[in-house]
């Protein structure tokens, strides 16, 4: 597989990422989508496409991008060039190579990796797949059954801490047993020859980071369905007592045939267990993934639950519509502080296809108090069915933006439509709070929801 090295005049500014063949993909400093060579001034915002396909690399310059391309010791619009060639822009080289550098080179523990043909109980290793927090995983076939399968493997430094070893065995003992179509699925778990193991679904495909990484942000229809997914399966989750705690672009699987899949029980929490891996959690330490981490959450692990996945679910939604995450910039610490005190950035703002009602959606999912958040995944899922979302003195075009721009979402008349009594629009109150919004009169005698507390609200003049 073909990857792109790019490497710049100071130490740590370099980045290796794999070429998806027949994609084509914008490189620059900060590229609306694509690839960011950040530390190198004289490349433009947007500078070149790049094109892979037939072990060729094609490079051409934007036309608005200032510097040209060096290639073979001449500037040039564009170029093409095979394996172990290189281009430079600015004082940055980029090198085409069919694979990262390092990657077959032996290291002093080479021989704790399990290798090809090897064998670990009924599972025999067919290839590496990638490398975790914990362990490896690997590709791997059932010797009775020849089920191909995900094999994941407790690290031999890792195994000797019996804390890790525990909360390895907790996450295979969390989803063993689980089964929805939106969830990788746990087949066997166990140790063989001292090394632990967790046979779970090999997902044919890519995770979503990956999709992100390699093509920019996703197709706003694409990314309902997804949230959509995904949701599903948090739902029956959250119904077996268990909260995530880690949801991320990165944990999301997308198999061949496009359905999303939630990976990686790693940091889940039981809410019904007294031995499960929150409590094996050192008091003070962060459980989740900074970038997407809910405040609370952030502040005490253990407190974590539904409301603090759907935060972490709607800053997976925010990155799939902008290719960043909500606060990508400063420390972890800046990040814990900016998700516990800075308001949702708006996807709009990066994105401005996304509709107004999409965004409110988001900005209640990621909102900083959980009491002000949807309180479960299956009022999330109401939102979700519905083209009428509404909030506080909305603007007209929200109520009409998710119809317009999605025809995913339908729509459930619970009241016969009433006519409008003119174009100007409805002001209209919930019962329950008494807020009040403005609606477009079109939507008199539709059945709507009201943004704060939930209730619902018939469309009619007040």
């Amino acid at each position: 597989m073909a990857h792109l090295v790019a490497e710049g005049p100071e130490s740590g500014q370099r980045w290796c990422r794999e070429l998806p063949a027949g994609v084509n993909l914008r490189l620059g400093r900060s590229p609306h989508s694509g690839w960011d060579v950040e530390w190198d001034k004289q490349i433009s915002r947007e500078h070149a496409d790049l094109f892979y396909e037939d072990e060729m690399l094609t490079v051409r310059k934007v036309e608005a991008a200032r510097n040209p391309i060096h290639f073979d010791g001449e500037t040039t619009p564009a170029c093409a060039l095979g394996y172990d060639e290189a281009f430079r822009i600015g004082r940055t080289v980029f090198r085409l190579v069919e694979r990262p550098p390092g990657e077959t080179e032996p290291t002093d523990d080479s021989d704790d990796a399990p290798e090809a043909s090897q064998q670990i109980g009924d599972y025999v290793i067919s290839r590496p797949l990638g490398t975790g927090g914990m362990g490896s995983v690997f590709l791997a076939r059932h010797k009775t059954s020849g089920q191909d399968v995900a094999l994941k493997v407790l690290d031999p430094d890792q195994s000797k801490n019996p804390e890790l070893v525990r909360r390895f065995q907790l996450e295979g003992e969390f989803a063993q047993g689980l089964k929805h179509d939106n969830l990788v699925e746990v087949l066997d778990t166990g140790t063989a020859d001292g090394r632990h193991f967790i046979a779970q679904e090999f997902v044919d495909g890519a995770d979503i980071g990956q999709v992100i990484q390699q093509r920019g942000r996703l197709p706003l229809k694409r990314t309902v369905s997804i949230i959509r997914q995904l949701a599903e399966g948090l739902a029956y989750l959250h119904r077996s007592q268990i909260i995530h705690r880690d949801i991320k672009p990165s944990n999301v699987m997308i198999s061949r045939d496009g359905s999303p899949k939630l990976a990686d029980m790693g940091v889940a929490r039981s809410l019904e267990a007294d031995s499960d891996s929150s409590q094996l959690t050192q008091a003070g330490a962060v459980v989740g993934t900074v970038d997407y981490i809910s405040p609370e959450q952030a502040d005490d692990s253990h407190t974590a639950d539904a409301r603090s996945d759907i935060y972490s679910l709607g800053c997976t939604w925010y990155e799939m519509l902008t290719g960043s995450p909500p606060f990508p910039d400063g420390s972890l610490t800046d990040k814990i502080n900016a998700h516990a005190t800075q308001p949702p950035p708006n996807p709009r703002d990066l994105n401005p296809d996304v509709p107004e009602a999409l965004a409110a959606v988001i900005d209640r999912m990621m909102a900083k108090s959980p009491d002000r958040r949807h309180q479960s995944i299956e009022e999330l899922l109401e939102d979700l069915d519905t083209d009428t979302l509404v909030q506080e003195e909305v603007s007209n075009s929200v109520l009409a933006a998710l119809a317009e721009s999605s025809g995913e979402f339908t729509l459930e008349d619970e009241a016969p439509a009433k006519p409008a009594a003119g174009d100007g629009p409805l002001i209209i109150r919930c019962k329950n709070c008494g807020r009040s919004y403005k609606v477009r009169a079109r939507l008199a005698g539709k059945r709507l929801k009201c943004r704060e507390c939930g209730e619902a609200i018939e469309a009619e003049s007040q």
